[in-house]
């Protein structure tokens, strides 16, 4: 609700100003989706993840084997078919593999929580090199077709409302700004919903 209200403080600002004060309106959660540099950083992303979560699914089996072992163990030490001396060295080789156990939970546990940051990080690093494209086109068009404002229209309220509810549509900067962001993108990186079949 704050945002709202903080919007319609500068709307009424912005109504307030001399004429020759001009106000562009762009869409930037559909910049950001239509951007191919998103698609990339997506992949990028994916791809990172997959090798965590290969990497995971080893540590796991891993896990799996040694639990399966301390089972074994920890059955043998109670087994009285064998002798005092088997149940002995079952009983050490159940302790062994008990600590084994935990020592994995402890190293999946640790390796859980490092690679979660690892890709909040990541997708923080892509947002932010995306988004400084993005901020860069918008003050370029701004200043090359005299808009003193630019206003974001993509946010919603609290009651999942658009926050501007109506502005002149050509006033609307959002395509192209994607076109020019978009300008560059070659044959390797086709854009969303164009990939070869």
């Amino acid at each position: 609700m704050k945002r709202f209200f903080t919007v319609v403080a500068a709307l009424l600002l912005c109504g307030a100003l001399s004429a020759v004060d001009r106000i562009a309106c762009v869409d930037l959660e559909k910049v950001f989706r239509e951007y191919y540099k998103s698609r990339i950083a997506e992949d990028a992303i994916k791809q990172q993840a997959e090798s965590y979560r290969s990497y995971l699914t080893r540590l796991n089996e891993q896990l799996n084997a040694a639990v399966e072992k301390a089972r074994t163990t920890r059955s043998n030490a109670l087994n009285v078919a064998l002798s005092d001396k088997e149940r002995e060295e079952a009983e050490k080789l159940a302790a062994k593999a008990t600590t084994e156990v935990n020592e994995k939970k402890a190293e999946i546990e640790l390796y859980v929580q490092a690679r979660t940051q690892d890709m909040r990080n990541l997708e923080a690093k892509k947002r932010a090199e995306i988004m400084a494209d993005i901020q860069k086109e918008i003050r370029r068009r701004a200043s090359a077709e005299g808009y003193t404002f630019v206003i974001d229209v993509s946010g919603k309220t609290t009651n999942d409302q658009p926050v501007v509810l109506v502005y002149p549509k050509g006033n609307d900067i959002t395509e192209s700004v994607i076109s020019e962001l978009n300008r560059t993108r070659t044959v390797t990186h086709p854009a969303p919903g164009q990939e070869k079949k």
